[in-house]
């Protein structure tokens, strides 16, 4: 079965359908939202610095939250969990809105980001965790794919719209619309029942708090293989996410772009992340997912490297479109670490690992907007670079050179 047939059957399946819609009109939503606030704050402020707060609020709760997310992930129904992150999303907004009319400016919008981010803390991995539920572990490959295109074609969309709306709307308009499409995906959760997934909590859990957080870690740390595995995944979020607060300037002060054609870059990433997730699945399939990992991250880093000193609009599209091909590495490193890990655990491994993330991501927007008024922007791109190129050698390491087995193809 070919990698489109095998797709084509998963959406065959009314469960998992309902939850690709649902994750399609959500980043839809996502990605009005990072728009809006990244290039309003952009406006107000013409820095990296400005930014950099921004997402510092957005990601701040992934590193505090995390033991208590990833037990409830582990304990609870992840379809409830899903769901109730969508609701959130949907109050918050509105009154983010409501609160801009009255006081506009980036304080309402830093409340907002702390309030998604949250949710997306949240969300991401009990998301992760309830695919696993949906489909055994031969589809999952194609599942994770599947709903990491939904994902990119959501923002693929979501970016350009927002870009055209912040021409002729206010933030807060934008913002009240995102909270209508956060309202329809919650709407289509509803026809995803409790009989379609296969939730089990952990069998070794103690009950308490502390002692299941230290089993987690202890669970993780204890294999070498999923050690090297998540820390290829979090390099790989690390870098999509510090390129995301150095494009908003980068296309501001050194392309000199306007939010649509600001928003068009963005969207080539997804772009190029939809048409990676045809191509590093078949290709991890067909040759092993060492070679393929390695390739991608290595071109990954030779295009940010190429990006930055670029001054052309068209040449910043293609290489955006690129860059995000090689990002499609994400649903690939995802599966093979998610068939080393047991069901019951997880929620806690997949959120120590976004934890671990998240204090990443928060060391590099810290770096970058303190150097902000010091170092070029063209040079602040090195970041992503180095972050690309140590993903890069440790996936060698891990497939080439490690000598523990590591998860190589599908089952």
């Amino acid at each position: 079965m070919n990698h489109l047939t095998a797709r084509m059957a998963l959406l065959g399946i009314p469960a998992v359908r309902w939850v690709i819609v649902s994750c399609l009109l959500a980043n839809i939503g996502a990605g009005m939202v990072l728009l809006t606030m990244s290039w309003t704050v952009v406006n107000q402020h013409a820095s990296v610095s400005a930014l950099a707060g921004l997402m510092v609020c957005f990601w701040l709760p992934s590193l505090l939250l995390a033991p208590a997310i990833g037990l409830l992930v582990d304990r609870v129904d992840r379809r409830h969990i899903v769901m109730a992150t969508k609701i959130l999303r949907v109050v918050a907004l509105v009154a983010a809105a409501a609160l801009y009319i009255r006081h506009p400016g980036v304080a309402a919008l830093l409340a907002l980001a702390f309030v998604m981010g949250s949710c997306a803390a949240l969300y991401t991995p009990a998301l992760l965790a309830m695919v696993r539920e949906l489909v055994d572990d031969s589809r999952l490959l194609h599942a994770n794919s599947t709903v990491d295109i939904a994902f990119e074609v959501g923002f693929i969309v979501g970016m350009p719209i927002s870009g055209a709306l912040m021409m002729v709307a206010s933030p807060a308009t934008v913002l009240l619309i995102t909270a209508g499409l956060f309202a329809a995906a919650f709407l289509c959760m509803l026809f995803v029942r409790k009989e379609h997934l296969e939730f089990r909590c952990d069998p070794i859990s103690k009950g308490s708090y502390w002692q299941d957080t230290r089993d987690g870690v202890r669970y993780l740390l204890g294999e070498h293989r999923l050690v090297l595995l998540y820390s290829i995944q979090m390099l790989v979020y690390v870098t999509l996410m510090t390129t995301s607060i150095l494009l908003a300037p980068f296309a501001k002060v050194v392309l000199d772009l306007s939010s649509g054609q600001f928003g068009a870059i963005e969207a080539s990433l997804s772009a190029g992340a939809v048409i990676g997730a045809f191509v590093l699945p078949a290709a991890a399939t067909r040759w092993g997912y060492g070679p393929a990992l390695v390739a991608a991250t290595l071109v990954m880093a030779l295009s940010f490297a190429i990006f930055a000193l670029t001054s052309s609009f068209w040449k910043a599209f293609f290489l955006y479109f690129v860059i995000g091909t090689c990002l499609a590495a994400w649903p690939v490193v995802t599966t093979a670490a998610q068939r080393l890990t047991e069901k019951g655990m997880q929620g806690r491994v997949q959120t120590a690992a976004n934890a671990v993330s998240s204090a990443l991501i928060l060391v590099m927007y810290g770096l970058v907007g303190g150097a902000g008024a010091h170092v070029s922007i063209r040079w602040s791109y090195a970041s992503v670079v180095i972050i690309s190129a140590v993903a890069c050698v440790i996936a060698y390491y891990a497939y080439f050179v490690c000598k523990e087995p590591v998860a190589d193809a599908p089952a």
